[in-house]
């Protein structure tokens, strides 16, 4: 009876095992079967980045004071020339009444100069002919020599003051000039109370408020030039070699996947980030919506070159492992794994240049399924 019953358990033990290495060897593996087509591929070169703007100018006041009122808030449309916020100017007033106040000083002593120097030009020119009168003289023996000095010693004085009221009246015409650029500096501070807008576009970002305290250099608004919107995207530097300014583009909203917005790169960044090993492209988008904002998520597609009646299959039933791509190809219902050349690459199609015939049928494995050189494999979802 103990033979028996062992004899049973070994028998039970070998078709458990025998079921074992079926269910792990033998039994078929579900995969998805596509056929080796001929078509079009457009190379690919995917990016994640966010919407920008191309320029970003950061408005504050150049000079001090507090702030009386702000005409935008964060997301109104503005216009170049349009005044955005003003300051209390009233200091600003009363240095530009005093600058002016000098002007005029300056200028009146200037015409009191003027007048002392035609003075002295009346004086001088007395003076020389009172002096060649007396030279006559002295040659007809009419006055003596020392009449004739006093009168070339009188000359000589009138000349000396005439060139001081000269230079005084010269000194006065630059406190003038000076005078004038310190009511154009002046006037130029009481200008800087009104915050003009540079450009048309959009208030981005407000940062102060009424009654707050503007400092030389604060930022209060932020404001996007609209004009020209930009998709900065991390695209892989593998890519780099391929990505020319002018390559047409395709750029999609995380926040609406059914609105694509055509662009072109604009600039290709010389910076590849040491960790992710991805560098910036910026794209200039064509067709900017309104509704746009900073910092808005964005999926992109940069297109390349372009090959027409190629053979190519879907990307997902290529595997690449560094420089090294192959499929899973069908044959007899059982899995082989072979090398192929690829070429052009977009985000569904890949390029295959040599390793696949036309006709030919390769495998992916289902999801949760692996396939294995030699396996058997049945077919799920079968694609003509």
């Amino acid at each position: 009876m103990h033979w028996r019953k062992g004899l049973l358990w070994a028998v039970a033990a070998t078709l458990a095992l025998a079921a074992v290495l079926w269910f792990l060897v033998f039994k078929p593996v579900q995969a998805v079967e596509h056929s080796l087509e001929r078509g079009e591929v457009r190379e690919e070169f995917p990016g994640v980045g966010s919407i920008e703007y191309e320029r970003v100018a950061a408005l504050g006041f150049e000079v001090a004071g507090r702030i009386t009122v702000i005409e935008v808030k964060q997301g109104d449309r503005v216009k170049a020339g349009q005044i955005l916020a003003r300051i209390d100017t009233d200091v600003y007033r009363a240095e530009e009444a005093a600058a002016a106040e000098n002007v005029e000083l300056a200028r009146a002593s200037v015409q009191r100069l003027k007048a002392d120097v035609a003075r002295a030009q009346a004086s001088r020119d007395g003076a020389k002919a009172h002096a060649k009168r007396q030279e006559e003289a002295f040659r007809t023996h009419s006055v003596s020599q020392d009449t004739l000095d006093q009168a070339l010693e009188r000359l000589a004085v009138t000349i000396a003051e005439l060139a001081r009221a000269e230079a005084a009246m010269s000194e006065g015409e630059r406190h003038v000039g000076s005078a004038l650029k310190n009511l154009e500096a002046a006037r130029a501070r009481l200008a800087r109370g009104t915050l003009v807008c540079p450009m048309d576009g959009v208030v981005i970002a407000r940062l102060a408020e009424p009654g707050d305290v503007a400092v030389m250099g604060g930022v209060i608004l932020r404001v996007g030039d609209s004009s020209v919107v930009w998709a900065s995207v991390w695209v892989d530097e593998s890519f780099l070699s391929k990505l020319r300014v002018g390559q047409p583009a395709k750029v999609v909203l995380r926040s609406d996947p059914s609105v694509s917005l055509d662009a072109e790169v604009a600039r290709v960044g010389q910076e590849v980030d040491r960790e992710s090993r991805e560098l910036v492209v910026d794209l200039a988008i064509k067709n900017a919506l309104a509704t746009l904002a900073t910092g808005q998520r964005a999926d992109a597609s940069i297109f390349g070159q372009t090959a027409k009646e190629v053979f190519f299959v879907p990307a997902s039933f290529v595997l690449t492992r560094g420089k090294v791509s192959s499929v899973w190809v069908n044959e007899g219902g059982r899995a082989n794994r072979r090398e192929v050349k690829t070429g052009l690459q977009s985000r569904e199609r890949i390029e295959i240049k040599e390793g696949l015939k036309d006709g030919e049928r390769v495998l992916r494995p289902a999801p949760g399924a692996a396939l294995t050189d030699g396996a058997r494999v049945s077919l799920q979802e079968p694609q003509p």
